[in-house]
């Protein structure tokens, strides 16, 4: 097994995969169900798609609305994530347009419509794969966004130095990474804040303009400790001006600096695996900093156990 910076880099590679789903028919909603690093594709897909409501699910309660006038998609890279299976089970019985997006396990063989994905990777690491059929189906994304976001990548993939220094940053400072994100790409911040958690193993914050201006902009100039937290602003070309006015008006009255991270590229695609593909890399240097395993979810398969 190498380091796990082989799993990172070789993301350019999943912008190649054209799987996709079947968005067509007439669909009241669009339902996908996923945990954890398999659950981060339906998040940012729901802020993007606005033909239809786009729900995100992550619990064990399943709604109501769900019907034959449904589409529903699972994602579950094992494909046998408990929670994941139950919701399938649901959507099945109450007549849903069923597709699932696995490497294998018990969803492949319960769901008839089912994208096959490769093995061997963490789940968070596969982003691409689990992605991109939602992309390309609904066409947020088509051939050409794809080669440039493929592009972008291996163009960051040849410099880590900056994204290096911000990981230093965090280390020597024993901060807590605070992320802002921006709409149509509110998630993508989350999934910063996962993949420090994971990956770095450290707790982190995470927030969106602008939301965040009607709650967090209080503690923003007066919460106590303030010092600990290392800001990060995730940025994209072409963005609303007034997210970013937002942005610089808050660091100036609240008194704090940010670092921007921006995105790479002209369509949607690219930006979205640019700014994912950074975060990764960041909270990668930071694990190694902290001298912990990036690969290593011990803890979590341990409470699976105890959970059965």
């Amino acid at each position: 097994m190498g380091d796990y910076i082989e799993e990172i880099v070789e993301k350019s590679k999943q912008m190649d995969f054209r799987d996709s789903v079947d968005f067509t028919g007439k669909f009241k909603n669009i339902v996908i169900f996923g945990m954890g690093g398999s659950g981060i594709a339906g998040k940012i897909f729901q802020d993007l798609f606005t033909k239809v409501p786009v729900i995100s699910l992550d619990s064990y309660e399943f709604p109501e609305f769900v019907d034959e006038n449904s589409l529903f998609i699972s994602i579950s890279y094992s494909g046998n994530t408990e929670e994941t299976l139950k919701a399938t089970e649901m959507a099945m019985k109450k007549g849903a347009k069923v597709w699932a997006i696995t490497s294998g396990g018990e969803l492949s063989k319960m769901v008839k419509n089912v994208i096959m994905i490769p093995r061997g990777l963490q789940p968070r690491s596969a982003i691409g794969y689990l992605l991109n059929p939602l992309l390309l189906g609904s066409g947020l994304a088509n051939e050409d966004s794809l080669r440039e976001a493929k592009e972008n990548l291996e163009r960051l993939n040849k410099e880590h130095e900056e994204l290096k220094k911000v990981a230093d940053e965090i280390y020597l400072g024993n901060k807590i990474p605070a992320i802002f994100g921006f709409p149509p790409f509110r998630y993508i911040a989350y999934r910063l804040k996962t993949q420090f958690n994971e990956n770095s193993k450290i707790l982190a914050y995470w927030s969106y303009f602008p939301e965040l201006n009607h709650n967090d902009t209080m503690p923003l100039k007066s919460t106590y400790r303030k010092d600990l937290f290392y800001f990060i602003a995730l940025t994209y070309p072409n963005m609303n001006e007034m997210y970013l006015k937002r942005l610089k008006v808050t660091s100036r009255i609240c008194d704090f600096n940010y670092r921007e991270v921006k995105a790479l590229g002209a369509s949607i695609a690219s930006q979205i695996y640019t700014s994912i593909h950074q975060g990764d890399l960041i909270s990668y240097y930071l694990a190694k900093r902290r001298g912990v395993d990036p690969r290593d979810v011990s803890i979590i398969e341990e409470l699976k156990k105890n959970l059965s």
